[in-house]
């Protein structure tokens, strides 16, 4: 009889694990700043194994702390995806501390990944909608009085974290590490600031061909006043003098306020989405 094991994957797993991602059957990566491998060594990475195999892979850290995203859920053919799931995320829920409040979230990439989760209990939170932009141009963007916008620095980034935290809601909070990682693989990352007080920040992503708006946040007391219009105006212009006439974001189908302020910026939907589902203990 096969013998199988649930057990925390480590930094020596690289190469196995890197193997067995190549050549398993299910895969789902969340769409993150950091590579999966790099997560290797966290309390919440799991590794199932028979008979010394790796078979099935499970990692859900938290990041910030409280918010834990299905970073990697993998499965060769030789196990049930169910069975799989079922074992390395009990494995993972026993290793919660009861008394700490923790949002377990995922997008799903894959129908069969979404109807996994549905499976053991988890339900759509929210939908990710994309919309993509042109090259056409919108009404011109005016900076307010005393405002400029420059290049975001290193030194910028602790300050940009905390405007993050504030505009966005819990799930959608991003910590220091994951805004450095963004920001080093950022190809144009900007923001306004007042007398020295940073106020909003974007930073985008961009190949040969197109662009991604990746975040965009403003302080929430400043918002709808045409701040962030002006950010992604400066940052079309940039495309623009790059020959860049087609860029993308993202946003959640229910934040209205976002999907009116990129359709003014001659943003339009597309038919791509990806559900968001949370964990209901």
């Amino acid at each position: 009889m096969e013998s199988s094991i649930i057990r925390n994957a480590q930094k020596n797993d690289t190469s196995d694990l890197a193997f067995f991602l190549n050549q398993a059957r299910y895969v789902h990566r969340h769409l993150d700043w950091r590579p999966v491998l790099d997560w290797l060594g966290e309390d919440s990475f799991w590794i199932l194994e028979q008979d010394h195999q790796i078979q099935a892979a499970f990692a859900c850290p938290d990041d910030p702390p409280g918010i834990a995203w299905v970073r990697l859920f993998a499965c060769s053919s030789q196990i049930s995806p169910d069975d799989a799931w079922t074992r390395m995320f009990l494995a993972e829920l026993d290793r919660s501390n009861p008394n700490l409040k923790r949002i377990l979230a995922a997008i799903s990439l894959h129908d069969w990944f979404m109807r996994l989760l549905q499976r053991h209990g988890w339900i759509e939170y929210q939908q990710i909608v994309t919309l993509v932009w042109d090259g056409a141009f919108p009404e011109e963007a005016h900076l307010p009085d005393g405002a400029v916008i420059r290049s975001i620095l290193p030194e910028d980034l602790p300050e940009i974290t905390r405007i993050d935290n504030l505009a966005f809601e819990p799930l959608w909070r991003l910590s220091l590490s994951a805004l450095n990682n963004a920001y080093e693989q950022s190809a144009f990352a900007t923001l306004m600031e007042i007398n020295d007080q940073i106020i909003a920040y974007q930073m985008s992503t961009a190949t040969s061909f197109n662009a991604h708006l990746a975040r965009l946040a403003v302080l929430p007391q400043l918002q709808g006043q045409r701040i962030g219009y002006t950010l992604v105006y400066d940052l079309l212009r940039h495309l623009d003098r790059l020959q860049l006439h087609s860029a993308t974001v993202n946003t959640q189908h229910d934040n209205l306020a976002s999907q009116a302020l990129y359709q003014r910026l001659g943003f339009i939907h597309t038919d791509e989405h990806f559900p968001v589902l949370v964990y209901q203990d």
